[in-house]
């Protein structure tokens, strides 16, 4: 049942990723500690010059799998053969290209450093190592992309999420045994060249009457590129480009002191993702159904999302300079500005993931290319103006307007106009509600909080634990009040299915 099948999909995904997430925080405790913290800002900064190097791919996974949803729909396997036997081809070149680039990038990695300690052939030789960890990915796409187009997403992501906590458990014992940046890399890419074997053996089985040695490969899922790749740039500008900014005029300790932050707040944010990624796959074969239920899925999974949002936000908002301080035991520097500007921009992550879902699910990556540009402009002008004055707070600010301006309010008009054909009028008055119940809920959590005061990780757990939970009834009290918890039902409905 299909209705398994998403659970399956969601939980796969949450489950080993709250582990993952957890291992990690104890990871960069003890990275610091051994590696100290120019290492860890360089590992982060080779994660966004790495992900800059991969938008040689355009968009294309995402092109694939939209082009799969109608032959699967059909039941077409010669088809979706042809695809996936282009697409294999395509994704086997991208990989070494990919890693080429890398190559010739490695040369020039000191430029993107302020004050650089580290030799020229070591940078260069831990990038490439880290380099091709992250490119024998490229090499099993198209495997992962069938599963998820026949909704056995949770059989890839088994795979790769228990490969991530070998990884994360790995990482640590080496750590703690004193062993190299260097070894570390390499163990990297061993566990994540064994995971994607796996997925690919399982969908070879699974999906026996798929071939990706079709004689007629069909490359039309490249003519959405050009769309796409737009999009795929305004996505690397908007999650990766603050490191860059940061390296290059502030130095790699102010990485570190970003990276911390945002591994707590992105360790949110995949998480919440997992809901989006798995249910893409099911809107886009239900569109194929032309069925008239997507408008109200969008319209009361926008509702859930914003109940989300405050429930986590606000709390963390109040709570993560204070845990900041007790668990990396005040090595790291914190402020008001840079925590509230990551929550901001955590906040219109969590409320705008329905429009990414559906703007994907509907194929609109033509229409919304604008919405991608603007993103990208107003956030690379904002963000470089803002860190002169503001540090680290000011590329996050830039980067949560430009977000809330051109994903948030621009697509969703996009998406009412070309998908659904209705006023997007409601839709803003209705969030406006929202905003005010999240603004008041901070303002009321702020005055009671600033009575406590917290000096060890327990009493932070417990005051914080009392505090999201209350904070939690009251909202849904709130949402209840207000008819938005007929989110959950309508919610529901989205796994519904016949077998």
């Amino acid at each position: 049942m299909k209705t398994k099948r998403s659970i399956l999909n969601f939980l796969t995904d949450v489950i080993p990723l709250i582990i993952i997430s957890f291992l990690g925080i104890f990871k960069l405790k003890l990275f610091i500690k051994y590696l100290g913290n120019d290492t860890l800002g360089l590992y982060q900064l080779f994660s966004q010059i790495m992900v800059y190097i991969a938008l040689v791919d355009g968009g294309l996974t995402s092109a694939v799998l939209y082009s799969l949803y109608k032959p699967n729909h059909n039941k077409d396997d010669k088809k979706m053969s042809e695809l996936l036997t282009a697409s294999k081809r395509t994704f086997n070149l991208i990989g070494i290209a990919i890693f080429l680039i890398a190559f010739v990038v490695s040369f020039f990695i000191k430029f993107f450093i302020k004050d650089c300690d580290f030799s020229m052939s070591y940078l260069m030789i831990v990038f490439l190592i880290f380099s091709l960890s992250n490119i024998i990915a490229y090499f099993f796409v198209p495997y992962q992309v069938l599963l998820e187009v026949k909704e056995k997403k949770y059989i890839s992501n088994l795979c790769l999420q228990i490969g991530q906590i070998v990884l994360s458990t790995l990482e640590i014992v080496m750590l703690i045994k004193g062993m190299s940046f260097i070894s570390i890399l390499f163990m990297h890419a061993i566990v994540k060249l064994i995971s994607n074997i796996l997925i690919a053996c399982y969908a070879k089985k699974y999906c026996k009457k798929i071939s990706f040695k079709a004689k007629n490969p069909d490359y039309s899922f490249s003519n959405q590129v050009k769309d796409l790749l737009v999009h795929k740039v305004n996505g690397l500008v908007g999650s990766n480009i603050d490191i860059l900014i940061i390296s290059k005029i502030m130095g790699l300790t102010s990485v570190a002191i970003y990276s911390i932050y945002n591994y707590i707040i992105n360790m949110i944010k995949n998480i919440l993702g997992k809901i989006s990624s798995s249910i893409v796959a099911i809107i886009g074969n239900k569109k194929e159904e032309n069925s008239e239920e997507t408008y109200f899925i969008y319209e009361e999974l926008n509702a859930l999302l914003f109940l989300i949002a405050i429930i986590l936000c606000v709390p963390l908002l109040l709570s993560i300079n204070d845990f900041i301080n007790i668990w990396y035991e005040n090595k790291i520097a914190t402020t008001s500005l840079i925590a509230s500007s990551f929550v901001i921009l955590l906040f219109f992550y969590i409320i705008k993931l329905s429009t990414t879902t559906f703007t994907t699910s509907f194929g609109l990556f033509k229409e919304t290319k604008k919405c991608a540009i603007l993103d990208m402009v107003v956030n690379l002008i904002l963000s470089l103006g803002l860190v002169k004055f503001l540090g680290i707070g000011g590329v996050l600010l830039a980067t949560a307007f430009s977000t809330f301006l051109a994903e948030y309010i621009m697509k969703t008009i996009i998406l009412y106009k070309y998908a659904f054909k209705r006023s997007v009028k409601r839709y803003f008055v209705k969030n406006t509600l929202y905003f005010v119940i999240a603004i008041i809920d901070f303002f009321l959590g702020y005055f009671i909080m600033r009575n406590f005061s917290i000096n060890n990780i327990i009493m932070w757990f417990i005051i914080f634990s009392i505090y999201t939970i209350i904070n939690s009834l009251f909202i849904l009290i709130i949402f209840y009040l207000c008819g938005s918890l007929k989110s959950i039902d309508r919610f529901k409905k989205l796994f519904k299915r016949s077998k």
